[in-house]
């Protein structure tokens, strides 16, 4: 053998002894003696492949599956869960991972992880198994394309691209219900603290809210022990929202009724909510407990989205049939407190809050229901068109049709839901003018069922003598009911005191609605409704105020349009608005979160120009602040709202920023 190829041949071998030594470690061989050197493999050139890799990406607002089929919501707080696997078998301690995005080609600010130790196999049951990062606020619009890697790693990243939709913002309009128990005729005010924003904004496809306190609320007089009474309720507020913004408007009329044993049969428990299905106004109660009462509303509400009932403490009605909801399971892991306290939610363990049963969340099967319905119908807002006969009536368990008082009003045409009925309108010959179908509307709680027909139909050119209901799928004339062709004189007066007014119109015998304008008819606040008497006594001090405030007197079953108004004599002074912000107390340093404002007004309503700052220094957002890199500690968060006049609300809270 020659020199060269005696030093290729050594040089080879050393190669070799390295490489072989890659699979090896350092620690004491089993079947070495003790106290020998050559029980080592010493590499101090070469290291170890690392064997940690990211194998998938969950994006979370509320609920979510394994496939990320569940649609994102744009501008809601969003956690990502990064699950990762090692060859080895074994755990890494020390790492991190980094995320980093691109929309439409352009950067985005890249977030890191907190330090923990790697799952060698994450699992979507341990929260602890997963990275779980809390998005940027910038990151939560358009298409995004998210790419996670192990920080300080270039191999094993994965990427995702995700779209964060669009979702209209949620009215609500709040509705106390200053309630009479007619078995102890204790009275029980209504309640003026909204207890259901936060909740809902942790658990449906939102974005915002915007929620609003109804200036007079509503007076009403019954027994909710009784399901008759609910019926009613349900009713009246219905009635309310169709005078004031019109009945398909997709703003939420929610009835709210102060939560006391002295009505409500603490011992046997009791009815304590009901709303239509798939028609936006419904009622339940104010619990001292909050999140029973954002539950409850949640509960109402998502009948107004459409949604019947998960089988679990009652029957269940056009529920999923995917067996992983069996039961009224969520089906999929929910996530609630992002941005605060992360607490994962197993789908053994939460059913839907469909349902009767505890603890609740939103499964995925309702979670896209409510999603498709508000990207669907919640733009909608109702404008006055055409003088159109308002039409509601209870349907009876036999079928039995009872019409309520007719009212003409300016109102918008909506084509119904479901056609289950149609009405005729007949002329004083008893020739039928013209026919249109009306909508069955349909609420149910364990105990209650209540039925309405419900249509708005325009108003033909000549007056309208008699109406008639008629089943469609029989034919069958189920109800009529008589209106008055002859025009009516009526006097208007109004007595005006400091803070009460009567308004008067003389006619005993028809019933009329009374509603109130203080910018000449772009919003109506309703005082009565179905008034008998000729008379209404009205208290004032909650009325918006304005230069222009007016009352208007709508009789009922006229054949034309018979609307008369009598205008204050003093104007009434601007309201203080009251603000409010809700979200988490308490979040993790590092983790973005977010706070959401809400104002309300009299004049305004809802409000949405506000100001937030943040121990005394101001920040820029407007209805949702997102607050992220605040130090440990606590800190206080500033909201002033300010309405159209320039009169302003303010409103704090405390948030604590732990390690």
């Amino acid at each position: 053998m020659n020199l060269r190829l005696a030093s290729i041949l050594s040089f080879f071998a050393l190669a070799l002894t390295l490489i072989l030594g890659l699979g090896m470690d350092t620690r004491q061989s089993e079947a070495a003696p003790a106290g020998t050197s050559d029980q080592f493999t010493y590499l101090p050139f070469v290291t170890k492949a690392p064997d940690l890799f990211i194998t998938g990406l969950e994006i979370s607002q509320s609920v979510q599956d394994a496939n990320n089929t569940v649609p994102l919501v744009a501008n809601r707080p969003t956690v990502v869960r990064v699950y990762t696997a090692t060859t080895s078998g074994s755990s890494v301690p020390n790492t991190s991972v980094t995320l980093t995005a691109t929309r439409n080609g352009t950067p985005l600010t890249s977030v890191v992880s907190n330090t923990k130790t790697a799952s060698a196999a994450s699992s979507r049951a341990s929260l602890d198994s997963t990275y779980n990062v809390t998005l940027p606020a910038s990151w939560l619009s358009g298409t995004v394309q998210i790419t996670a890697r192990i920080t300080g790693q270039s191999n094993g990243s994965f990427t995702q691209s995700i779209t964060f939709n669009s979702v209209p913002t949620l009215n609500v309009v709040i509705v106390p219900v200053n309630y009479t128990h007619t078995p102890t005729s204790t009275t029980f005010p209504g309640p003026n603290v909204e207890q259901i924003s936060d909740w809902m904004m942790r658990a449906y496809p939102l974005s915002n809210m915007n929620v609003s306190f109804h200036p007079t609320g509503l007076n009403f007089t019954g027994n909710l022990r009784e399901a008759a009474s609910w019926e009613q309720l349900l009713e009246d507020v219905s009635v309310l929202k169709e005078g004031e913004i019109g009945f398909y408007n997709s703003t939420v009329y929610y009835g709210y009724i102060d939560f006391d044993c002295g009505w409500f049969n603490c011992s046997t428990g009791g009815i304590a909510g009901i709303g239509w299905i798939g028609f936006r106004a419904a009622v339940g109660f104010h619990h001292p407990n909050t999140e029973v009462t954002g539950e409850l509303a949640g509960h109402e509400i998502g009948h107004n989205f459409g949604r019947y009932h998960a089988p679990c403490g009652v029957s269940g009605t056009n529920w999923s049939t995917d067996p992983k909801h069996a039961g009224a399971s969520i089906g999929e892991y929910g996530l609630d407190g992002i941005g605060g306290t992360l607490e994962l939610l197993s789908p053994a363990g939460y059913v839907d809050m469909m349902s009767y049963c505890d603890p609740v969340w939103v499964s995925d099967y309702t979670y896209k229901a409510l999603y498709t319905d508000q990207v669907n119908n919640g733009a909608f807002i109702w404008t006055p068109s055409q003088e159109s006969l308002v039409i509601r009536g209870s349907v009876a368990q036999d079928g039995v049709v009872s019409l309520n008082p007719v009212y003409i009003l300016p109102q918008t045409a909506v084509s119904p839901q479901n056609g289950l009925y149609e009405v005729e309108l007949l002329d004083a010959a008893g020739n039928v003018i013209t026919t249109h179908p009306v909508d069955l509307l349909v609420a149910e709680e364990e105990g209650v069922s209540a039925r309405a027909v419900h249509g708005v139909v325009p108003a033909p050119g000549v007056p309208v003598a008699e109406l008639r209901i008629v089943e469609v799928a029989s034919g069958t004339a189920v109800a009529h009911r008589t209106l008055s062709t002859a025009g009516l004189a009526v006097n208007a007066t109004l007595n005006q005191r400091s803070d009460a007014a009567t308004v008067s119109w003389g006619i005993a015998d028809v019933p009329a609605n009374v509603r109130y304008t203080a910018d000449n008819g772009l919003t109506w606040t309703t005082v009565g409704l179905n008034v008998l008497g000729g008379s209404l006594e009205v208290d004032l001090s909650n009325l918006p105020g304005g230069a222009n405030g007016r009352f208007q007197i709508i009789l009922a079953d006229q054949g034309t349009p018979t609307r008369f108004e009598v205008a204050l004599a003093t104007p009434l002074a601007d309201k203080q608005p009251t603000a409010w912000i809700s979200g988490p107390g308490i979040v993790t340093a590092g983790t973005p979160t977010a706070l959401y404002a809400f104002g309300s007004d009299a004049e305004d309503g809802a409000l949405s120009n506000f100001a937030w700052s943040v121990d005394g220094v101001a920040v820029e957002a407007e209805s949702a602040l997102f607050l992220h890199e605040l130090a440990p500690g606590e800190h206080v968060v500033t909201l002033r709202a300010t309405t159209s006049s320039g009169q302003t609300a303010v409103a704090s809270t405390i948030v604590t920023v732990t390690p």
